[in-house]
């Protein structure tokens, strides 16, 4: 890192490659480092032979290379042009082998398992060639940054080739110290500060260095002398950049009435820090913003508290939430202190989830609650729509902070025990947008439902009949279209008062008792057609007859519904109480 500056903004004509050293926390990192790229910008290979099928023109749109693809020479595959810009982590050499050879053995597709399974930790130390699994396998991978065929490279050329290449490189970071890593990760590309909450193929229990004999210690620093003292070079740069990352943040970041302190900055402090650096780097590049904006998860992400991007052939791209109960997302908005704002999102694999976690779901802007909507509930998604008043925008911050929260985080398996997810996980997110309040009907996406011609003479007939200050109860997906006040029919049948009711005639579960309400208190039927049955008090309205063609389908297949089910209810009954046969 001594040659690379110590703030950067990858150009577009750059290209990071993570160099992932095995057992190198690499797995969690590479996530990490996905979550700030596009999808279709990420290449999908990570071993090296999952690159030889990739044709040649796919490697320009490519911005990230991360994996175990030492063996593959990244620059030979980027058109003129491109510029490939290095990052890695370290760990402690002897720490590193011993989880490595741990690795192996409990992995039986591993490569190396049948060579291994059977070695003591000494003998995999001693008789692995520097060809094979390598001894100083991190001086190695990152000689070869540098050098590609070291085939013929003496090792002390090799080891003055990986310490040129530590020079060279954009970060690199430590296990050891992997929290500051990625606060450092964070400050040098201008990143949002980045918490890790992963655990990506970490190992449930590591032998303890004191339970390991003398004489194998001795083996294994033997056989990791240019690792341990690259890894003791690596450290010094680690700690003069973090140095003087923390003294450029207190100057440029701390209140000018706080007095200097040669104090370490806590960790909770150093993220506000790097919170307030990542903003005015942001300001800096001078990005147009608008008073509407969309956000697809599959995106790369500005925010906290998210799982891995994941992906769907039907679904698409979304997140969890987890392992907190917290997942923020900062999304760049045109802030008018007369504009309103709604916010639209929806949530994915509803049915997995424990119904008490999808139920409290809350949303806070800028650190304030808003109200928060059902528009739709359908086949393990919801659709949720919430008002921003102009007052919770106003932020000294750049960017416009969502905050979801839920009661508490499970995984899978608590409802689906055979799910192999063990993740601690909230709730799925798919799409979200904002956008002014006054643009609802034009903007929603689920405005696109009253396309069909039965929701779109039903949604037309309500705006022209149901007055200003009428409330409708009605699928909360008419708020979408219908510029009324519209309760859902649990509010309605809790008591909320509405001078129109619009029954969708293929939603069954609340029909009986919607029936019954509308006969007891005056409600009449006065539009229908294929799909909905619109009822209202008013009596300016011709009523409909109850046997026309498209009300009587509404009643009898309400009363068939209820023979069978009561039928079935009495033919269990009988089955209850017939004797078992002698």
């Amino acid at each position: 890192m001594r040659n690379f500056p110590a703030q950067y903004q990858l150009q577009p004509q750059d290209v990071l490659n993570f160099s992932h050293i095995p057992k190198t926390a690499g797995m969690t990192f590479r996530t990490i480092v996905e979550d700030q790229f596009r999808d279709e910008e990420t290449c999908p290979a990570t071993l090296n032979a999952q690159i030889k099928p990739i044709p040649s023109e796919e490697f320009a749109k490519y911005r990230l290379f991360r994996g175990h693809l030492a063996y593959t020479n990244l620059p030979e595959l980027l058109p003129p042009g491109k510029r490939m810009i290095n990052v890695t982590v370290l760990r402690e050499p002897i720490a590193r082998v011993i989880s490595h050879y741990e690795y192996i053995r409990r992995m039986p597709g591993d490569p190396f398992y049948e060579a291994v399974k059977d070695m003591t930790l000494e003998e995999f130390a001693h008789k692995l060639p520097a060809g094979s699994l390598k001894k100083n396998l991190q001086t190695y991978y990152l000689a070869k940054l540098i050098k590609f065929d070291l085939s013929q490279t003496p090792p002390d050329e090799i080891f003055e080739l990986a310490k040129q290449s530590l020079d060279q490189c954009a970060f690199v970071g430590l296990v050891e110290r992997f929290q500051d890593s990625l606060y450092l990760l964070s400050y040098i590309f201008g990143w949002n500060p980045i918490i890790n909450t992963r655990r990506e193929n970490a190992a449930k229990s590591k032998s303890p260095l004191d339970e390991i004999p003398a004489t194998t210690l001795e083996v294994l620093k033997e056989n990791s002398a240019y690792d341990i003292e690259l890894y003791q070079y690596a450290k010094d740069i680690f700690e003069q950049r973090f140095d003087q990352m923390e003294q450029d943040l207190r100057q440029k970041y701390l209140s000018q009435a706080e007095p200097p302190s040669s104090e370490p900055i806590s960790s909770e402090a150093l993220a506000k820090l790097l919170d307030k650096h990542y903003n005015q780097r942001y300001a800096d590049r001078r990005i147009p913003t608008s008073e509407q904006t969309s956000y697809n998860f599959a995106e790369p992400l500005r925010g906290s508290g998210w799982q891995r991007r994941e992906r769907s052939p039907e679904l698409g791209g979304f997140r969890w939430m987890g392992p907190g109960t917290i997942a923020t997302l900062d999304l760049p908005l045109q802030i008018n202190p007369e504009t309103d704002l709604v916010i639209e999102f929806r949530v994915l694999h509803t049915h997995l989830v424990a119904p008490d976690i999808l139920n409290s779901l809350t949303v806070a802007v800028n650190g304030q609650s808003i109200a928060l909507d059902i528009l739709h509930n359908d086949q393990g998604s919801r659709f949720y729509h919430g008002f921003i008043p102009s007052a919770v925008l106003k932020s000294d911050r750049v960017f416009t902070e969502f905050a979801f929260q839920v009661c508490r985080t499970a995984s899978l398996q608590e409802l689906f025990p055979n799910n192999p997810d063990a993740r601690i996980l909230g709730l799925a997110f798919n799409y979200m947008q904002v956008f002014p309040a006054k643009l609802q009907y034009q903007k929603s996406s689920l405005a696109s439902t009253f396309d069909s011609p039965a929701w779109k003479m039903t949604a037309e007939f309500l705006q022209q009949q149901a007055q200003a200050e009428e409330t409708i109860a009605a699928p909360l997906i008419f708020r979408a279209a219908v510029p009324r006040s519209i309760v859902s029919y649990d509010a309605f049948l809790r008591g909320d008062t509405a001078s129109w009711a619009v029954v969708h005639k293929g939603k069954g579960d609340r029909t009986g008792a919607l029936l019954f309400k509308f006969f007891t208190q005056g409600y009449a039927p006065v539009f229908a057609n294929e799909v909905f049955v619109v009822f209202t008090k008013r009596q300016d309205l011709p009523h409909l007859a109850y046997n026309s063609l498209h009300i009587k389908p509404l009643y009898a297949d309400f009363l068939k519904r209820n023979v069978i089910k009561n039928a079935k209810s009495a033919y269990r009954k009988y089955l209850g109480s017939k004797p078992s046969p002698v």
